[in-house]
C-alpha cells in the first residue's frame, strides 16, 4: 500500500494511475483504497444544488468495475485469467 500512496502523491493533476492485480487480496487492497480516495464525504444538506463545504474528492474512478481479460486474450494467454485492471485519475483542482 505504501507504493500506491507514493505513486498517488507524485501524480500530476489530471494524471492517471493504472494498477494491475493478479490476486484477490491485492485487488481488495486497491479497490478499498480507490473507493476511499474517491468518496466525496460531502456534509452539505441534500437540498443544496452545489457543494458548499469544499469536500470534493481529490480523485475520480475511471473504471467503475475492474477490466478483465477478454475471451480472445484468455485463449492466447491463459495466465491472464486472474488479472484485473483498475484506473484512477487525480482531479485537476486537488
Amino acid at each position: 500500500t505504501q507504493a500506491l500512496h507514493d505513486a498517488l502523491s507524485i501524480l500530476s493533476p489530471g494524471g492517471r494511475l493504472a494498477v494491475i492485480t493478479f490476486h484477490s487480496l491485492e485487488d481488495r487492497i486497491v479497490k478499498h483504497l480507490f473507493r476511499e480516495l474517491t468518496s466525496a464525504r460531502c456534509v452539505c444538506p441534500p437540498e443544496f444544488p452545489v457543494c458548499q463545504c469544499q469536500r470534493n474528492p481529490n480523485f475520480t474512478l475511471i473504471t467503475k468495475h475492474p477490466v478483465v481479460p477478454s475471451a480472445t486474450e484468455l485463449n492466447s494467454n491463459p495466465r491472464s485469467r486472474s488479472a484485473k485492471l483498475r484506473v484512477i485519475q487525480k482531479n485537476k483542482k486537488s
